[in-house]
């Protein structure tokens, strides 16, 4: 079978990065395309912070959010963060500078297995590649598994790894 689109969600743990390793496999062997996604559980918002004076005084941490007037005349620090724009960086660089096929990164939020076979659909991935954490017992009955989720209802074939940090935690005991 030769694959033309490889989906890799991450959680950025080392099971998935394992995954990716063997996503860049096969995708170099198939010249196949990469997406990797990043769900997050709850829609990231942006966050900003107004500082009065100098940035490094948090003292001047100004919750007044619709009072900017009152800084006394001092031009306002605005401090941004966008988690979206944060994770899409963190995704670029886990594609190594040898990778020279074509591949995308994107973010998208709500159940993670459901984001995950959504994307795949929407992308046409014909392989999604994704790590598992190897829960067992009490700990896979109420956290579930994404990947198990995942394979169960994923239109395409998927090839779930564990890392060998995971392989050598489950064999020792």
């Amino acid at each position: 079978m030769s694959f033309t689109h490889i989906l890799i969600p991450t959680d950025f743990s080392a099971q998935a990065k394992a995954a990716l390793d063997i996503a860049i496999q096969e995708a170099e062997l198939h010249q196949a395309s990469l997406t990797l996604i990043h769900v997050f559980q709850h829609h990231p918002h942006t966050e900003v912070t107004y500082i009065r004076g100098n940035p490094e005084d948090q003292r001047g941490l100004s919750t007044e959010f619709g009072s900017l007037q009152s800084l006394g005349g001092q031009e306002p620090v605005v401090l941004r963060r966008d988690h979206v724009e944060e994770t899409l960086t963190r995704l670029r660089e886990l594609i190594p500078q040898s990778f020279t096929g074509n591949w995308d990164a994107e973010v998208a939020s709500g159940d993670p297995a459901d984001a995950i076979v959504h994307v795949a659909k929407e992308h046409h991935a014909d392989l999604i590649v994704m790590g598992t954490h190897g829960r067992t017992g009490l700990a896979h009955a109420f956290l579930g598994s994404v990947a198990e989720k995942v394979v169960r209802h994923a239109s395409c074939p998927v090839l779930v790894a564990r890392s060998q940090a995971a392989e050598a935690a489950s064999s020792c005991c």
